[in-house]
């Protein structure tokens, strides 16, 4: 199977959970560098993205991650023991993998950081994006951040592909 693009009109970019209240974020179309997946078997998905630029409001926002859902012929697996996504790194969330943040795109400034699939009952395949040394993505406070990564999770296909 091919790697197969997903345009930026197939993605919603949102904050996680325990962000600061009315806060945004928002990813313009060129910096979306790469936004892929390919079915690695019936069950099984490869995501692979790097965002080089996700701009935050206001600017000095605390946020606990960046949530994408994506719009995707195939589903997320639901694990009831795990419980719903919730602000706790140890609950709500099922396949992780280690990525990367640019604290400050451009510049030399990157931490750790983990993508996880987000336990959703409802099935929507919604990707975290979570920094592992502290709880604030934007820690940096000045609003713009950049990640990128790979994830392979289970998945059930919802549509011939």
């Amino acid at each position: 199977m091919a790697w197969i693009d997903v345009p930026i009109t197939h993605i919603t970019f949102g904050l996680f959970t325990g962000s600061t209240p009315g806060a945004t974020v928002s990813v313009a179309a060129g910096d979306l560098k790469l936004f892929r997946y390919k079915l690695l078997g019936s069950d099984t998905v490869l995501v692979d993205f790097r965002i080089a630029k996700a701009f935050l409001t206001p600017a000095n926002a605390a946020v606990t991650g960046v949530t994408m859902e994506l719009n995707v012929p195939f589903s997320s697996v639901f694990f009831p023991t795990l419980g719903p996504p919730n602000s706790f790194m140890d609950a709500g969330q099922s396949y992780t993998n280690d990525c990367v943040i640019a604290v400050d795109p451009g510049s030399l400034q990157h931490v750790p950081a983990v993508v996880a699939v987000l336990n959703e009952s409802s099935h929507k395949v919604v990707l975290l994006i979570r920094n592992v040394p502290d709880s604030n993505v934007n820690a940096g406070g000045i609003g713009v951040v950049g990640f990128f990564g790979q994830i392979a999770f289970e998945v059930e296909v919802t549509q011939k592909i």
